[in-house]
C-alpha cells in the first residue's frame, strides 16, 4: 500500500479512492441508511418503519414464546415411573420375580430409555403390550436379554399399579 507523506507532523494516511465504511453522504443522516431486505423501493428503512418492525418483533416474541414453552412442557413426562412397592411386587407375581429384579428393571428403564426419548407413562400401555414395545427398542438401546427381561417385568407390573393410576 502506498502512503502519502505528510509535512505537518501527522501520521501518514493510505492513498485510497474508497470512502470509509461509515461514510454515508454529506447531507443525509446516518440512521436513515439502515436497510431491510424487501422493504421499500430503495432498500432504506425510515424511522417510522423501524418502530413498526420493532413492535411486530416484540409482539411475535410475546406470542411465540408461550406457545413454544407449552409445547415443550406438554412433551415432557413430569411423573417419574413408580418406585418398587408392595403393590408393585404383588402385581409381578405372575412373572415370578422379586423386589430386587423389579428395582433393577426400574433402574434400567429410566437409564436406557431416557437416552433417546422422554419416559412414557407406565400406564400408557397394558401388560400385554409392553413386551412387544420393549423388544422393538432393545436393539436401539443395546439391551442384553436379561436387561430386556428386567425392564419388561417391571413395566408389566407397574402398568397395573392402582396408586399410580390415580395420579
Amino acid at each position: 500500500m502506498r502512503v502519502r507523506a505528510c509535512s505537518r507532523g501527522r501520521r501518514p494516511r493510505p492513498l485510497s479512492t474508497k470512502q470509509p465504511r461509515h461514510a454515508v453522504g454529506v447531507d443525509e443522516p446516518r440512521a436513515q441508511h439502515r436497510t431491510v431486505a424487501g422493504v421499500g423501493g430503495s432498500g432504506r428503512r425510515s424511522p417510522a418503519m423501524a418502530t413498526i418492525l420493532g413492535y411486530l418483533n416484540r409482539w411475535a416474541a410475546q406470542i411465540v414464546s408461550p406457545i413454544v414453552i407449552l409445547f415443550i412442557v406438554s412433551c415432557a413426562n413430569l411423573a417419574p415411573p413408580p418406585d418398587v412397592s408392595p403393590d408393585l411386587i404383588s402385581n409381578a407375581r405372575p412373572d415370578h420375580v422379586d423386589a430386587a429384579q423389579l428395582q433393577d428393571g426400574r433402574r434400567l428403564f429410566v437409564s436406557h430409555c431416557l437416552e433417546c426419548h422422554t419416559l412414557p407413562r407406565v400406564t400408557k400401555y397394558n401388560r400385554e403390550q409392553w413386551p412387544h414395545l420393549v423388544s422393538r427398542m432393545a436393539a436401539r438401546a443395546n439391551l442384553s436379554a436379561s436387561d430386556q427381561k428386567a425392564i419388561t417385568v417391571y413395566l408389566r407390573a407397574a402398568s397395573q399399579q392402582r396408586s399410580y393410576l390415580a395420579n
